[in-house]
């Protein structure tokens, strides 16, 4: 029977072929994944989790609960080639199906990429309904030296408009993924997202944790389109598994032809002590795969202009607000959304034509672009490419536009171009593309503002349309870095809701939230620095008149978890206040490399609900001997105190009374509102009407 491990850094990867339960003379091959000196000869299912339509289950009691373990998953190794760095296994089912199973790992990151190709060598046409990017069995925790699911633990990260990537803790007990006397059939979580909007509700991520070994399993994948992952639990052991959503999640099936194939996403994997220090390791995989443009080395600040002109920029406008954050070290000016309005309609409604507004800018939107660059600064524009608006003539193309049934999909205000068509090539070419290039914009910020669901017509299913669709705005990214040479492309979508890996492996930076103005961003913000680089993460400091100076600080200390984009209200702004503002940002520039290259090494928040955020945050961020620490208190009247043990304080940026004494950093107590002070807005008032804000940024250094 064949069996290999091999050692990369600290883990070691075991490959299994087992017999399979019920089906004598038949195997599969299994993937396993230790910490080195706890590998353990447990049950283990295949490493290639695929489907053919028709294809027989080899568990009883499956059937809508998984596609996992079907009958293309009779496997045997044809051939293996081991490297320094990575594993590739060969391997057929009887039928004549082939398998690459890739497995490469990154010794600077400890992080595994993971993917299968599958080839038809059948002679004949066949139909996949489900072809999974990864999957790792074996998983388990330990009772009396015997393997078990008692004590593991699922995390996963929710996600929702303005609530991204929040941590989510589960027992298996709690998911019902724990064994009873009755050990039919097997306990399946499987959870994702349909649509184009990757993130609307799960991050593509999941962890398994052995809390008694400080053991954790962790997956993340690149998910551009429908997505899912499974724990899926038989007997005492489980496995992780992920990829494009299958028949019965996303309406996924797709026929190859003889001697064609199919790819899947990249997986990413690790196993080490924590949930954290997976999520750093994930980080940093995506960190060294970046191809930034030379401009974003530095990662500069922005000024984006939307909650200054609220989508209604203008030549004149801009050219003030050019004129008031003169004081300010920004290297970036990006019009938002607008730019192109009829004057008796609104932004997010005209969306699809993209024709200037004259009225707005009576010269040309180039002679404004011009005077950005004649500031020093990289000129930024707005665009939802991939959609029409119900005011737009673009709007009425039924011929340019996806549809579902043979009915064009329209989502309220919204209906979406079906990038596949050559026609619509050329016409997103020549208003977009063109557009960039002839008025020397440098910068694109990529909207994305619903999702047209469970997929669309033009492929054999519905699911598979939507892959492909998928695919073609991902090439988009491709084709504008071809026309202009060192783009910067935010990616954004209605908030963060496709800020998967492979999207984010192809643009410089995301915006992650349009919590903009609210009290909630510094938690949302320290959630998502979790799964992607701090460089990529842009968040807003708005700034406003009525703005305490604790109320600017609270938002400029935010912002200091990833890259700075300033806006509001800038116009009419008092020295005292630009003072403050200049101060953060200096502050910001002597711990950019922090904030950059630094690893996450404590999260300490005590919110549970954002709306009303009665509680604290402290994050901390270590880079060789000097650590940053980023404090949040809202409506918590009691001291903050942070442990600085072994560190003293070089710098701080606050307006609140502190000391650092004796291995703590203490922030002063708040005032505490009057007693039955009511609700407001999701938020508690304090004194006049204002939320008692309170944040503060550290600099520490090791202590010699």
């Amino acid at each position: 029977m064949f069996y290999k491990k091999y050692i990369f850094g600290e883990i070691a990867v075991c490959y299994q072929e087992v017999p399979v339960e019920g089906h004598e003379g038949k195997t599969t091959v299994g993937l396993a994944l230790f910490p080195v000196g706890e590998e353990k000869e447990v049950p283990l299912d295949s490493l290639v989790q695929v489907s053919f339509t028709g294809d027989e289950t080899l568990i009883d009691y499956t059937l809508g609960v998984t596609m996992r373990n079907r009958e293309g998953t009779l496997l045997k190794v044809e051939e293996q080639a081991a490297e320094e760095n990575g594993v590739v296994t060969r391997l057929r089912d009887a039928r004549g199906n082939v398998y690459l199973h890739h497995l490469e790992y990154s010794p600077k990151t400890g992080v595994f990429t993971v993917w299968a190709e599958y080839c038809n060598l059948t002679g004949k046409e066949q139909t996949l309904e489900s072809l999974q990017s990864f999957s790792v069995s074996g998983i388990h925790a330990l009772c009396g030296g015997k393997a078990t699911l008692a004590g593991l633990r699922l995390h996963r990260l929710t996600s929702a408009w303005s609530r991204e990537c929040r941590p989510e803790e589960d027992s298996f007990s709690n998911l019902g993924l724990d064994t009873s006397w009755a050990r039919y059939g097997v306990k399946c979580e499987r959870f994702g997202e349909v649509g184009s909007m990757s993130n609307r509700g799960h991050f593509p991520f999941a962890a398994v944790e052995d809390k008694e070994r400080h053991i954790v399993w962790a997956a993340m994948m690149e998910a551009p389109s429908s997505w899912q992952m499974e724990v899926y639990a038989e007997k005492e052991t489980c496995a992780l598994s992920g990829g494009l959503a299958d028949y019965e999640f996303g309406h996924w099936r797709k026929r190859i032809a003889p001697g064609e194939g199919f790819t899947t996403h990249r997986a990413f994997l690790t196993v080490k002590g924590s949930v954290l220090s997976c999520c750093n390791a994930f980080v940093a995989e995506q960190e060294q795969r970046l191809e930034v443009p030379s401009s974003e080395e530095s990662m500069p600040v922005l000024f984006n202009e939307y909650c200054t002109t609220w989508g209604c920029p203008s030549a004149e406008n801009i050219n003030a607000i050019l004129k008031a954050i003169e004081p300010f070290p920004i290297d970036t000016f990006v019009i938002d959304c607008g730019w192109y309005k009829p004057d008796d309609k609104g932004w997010c409604n005209a969306t699809g034509d993209w024709k200037e507004s004259r009225s707005l800018f009576p010269h040309g939107i180039g002679a404004v672009s011009e005077a950005i660059r004649a500031e020093g600064l990289l000129p930024g524009i707005w665009f939802e490419f991939e959609v029409a608006g119900r005011d737009s003539e673009a709007f009425s193309r039924e011929d340019m536009l996806l549809k579902r049934d043979g009915k064009v999909v329209t989502s309220k205000n919204r209906r979406f171009f079906d990038l596949r068509l050559p026609a619509v090539n050329g016409y997103i070419t020549a208003r977009m593309t063109d557009f960039l290039v002839k008025n020397g914009f440098k910068y694109i910020k990529i909207d994305y503002n619903d999702t047209y669901g469970i997929g669309v017509d033009g492929a054999e299913s519905l699911g598979e349309g939507g892959r492909q669709v998928a695919e073609e705005s991902l090439r988009w990214l491709g084709r504008i870095k071809a026309a202009v040479p060192d783009m910067v492309i935010e990616n954004c979508s209605s908030g963060g809701s496709r800020i998967e890996p492979k999207r984010m492996g192809m643009v410089s930076m995301c915006s992650f939230s349009d919590a903009h103005e609210c009290a909630e961003i510094p938690f949302v913000a320290a959630n998502v620095s979790r799964v992607i680089p701090a460089r990529q993460s842009q968040i807003w400091a708005v700034l406003r008149d009525k703005d305490t100076p604790s109320r600017t600080v609270y938002s400029l200390c935010a912002a200091m978890l990833g890259r700075i984009c300033l806006s509001g209200d800038v116009l009419n702004m008092s020295p005292e206040k630009v003072s403050l503002i200049c101060e953060g940002l200096d502050f910001y520039r002597s711990v950019k490399d922090i904030v950059r290259d630094g690893d996450i090494v404590g999260i300490d928040c005590d919110v549970s609900y954002y709306r009303a955020p009665y509680g604290r945050q402290i994050y901390e961020k270590q880079l060789g001997n000097r650590k940053l620490v980023v404090v949040h208190a809202l409506q918590k009247p009691d001291a903050v105190e942070v442990s600085i043990a072994g560190y003293r304080l070089v710098r701080a940026y606050t307006d609140i009374a502190y000391t650092a004494e004796d291995g703590v950093l203490r922030l002063a107590a708040a005032q505490e509102p009057p007693a039955g002070t009511p609700f407001f807005g999701g938020v508690l008032p304090g004194e006049h009407g204002e939320l008692v804000f309170r944040a503060g940024a550290f600099l520490l250094e090791k202590e010699t």
